[in-house]
């Protein structure tokens, strides 16, 4: 019988390549590229274009590739190899909603919601406002220290 430690290491050995099927039929299928390389092929194949197969299949490469990328990304960060990086930290929903807190008050107008109007964000929105407001100023003080 496995111990605790073998067997997590073989989940995350099956399910890398289950990870990677499922981004791979979710880049092709859900995007404009994929949807562009399966067109691409299947002109290719009737025969409507003569470009070479590598070249009407290029934007199916290039998914194969990123998705393959961002498989073994996420699981090095998953084995605690790899901090976030940083466009995941700037697209992340505490970041975008401390900016937008932040642009809120900045305007000193009121906010109309549906459920209710604020005229002042609550004291949790405004420590985060004043976190984020701190990071920005000490990342262009160092930024104009560069300069």
């Amino acid at each position: 019988m496995l111990d605790v430690s073998a067997m997590k290491l073989l989940m995350f050995i099956i399910d890398l390549p289950i990870r990677f099927i499922f981004a791979l039929v979710g880049f092709t299928l859900g995007g404009w590229i994929g949807w562009l390389g399966i067109i691409l092929v299947l002109l290719r194949f009737l025969g409507v274009i003569h470009w070479p197969w590598w070249l009407a299949a290029l934007p199916l490469e290039y998914g194969v590739i990123y998705c393959l990328y961002m498989t073994i990304d996420g699981a090095l960060y998953r084995a605690g190899l790899k901090k976030v990086g940083g466009y995941a930290r700037f697209t992340s929903f505490e970041s975008r909603e401390a900016e937008e807190a932040f642009k809120l008050s900045q305007m000193g107008g009121t906010h109309t919601s549906p459920r209710r109007k604020l005229n002042s964000p609550p004291k949790l929105t405004q420590s985060l406002l004043k976190q984020e407001h701190d990071k920005k100023t000490r990342k262009s003080r160092t930024n104009d220290e560069i300069i």
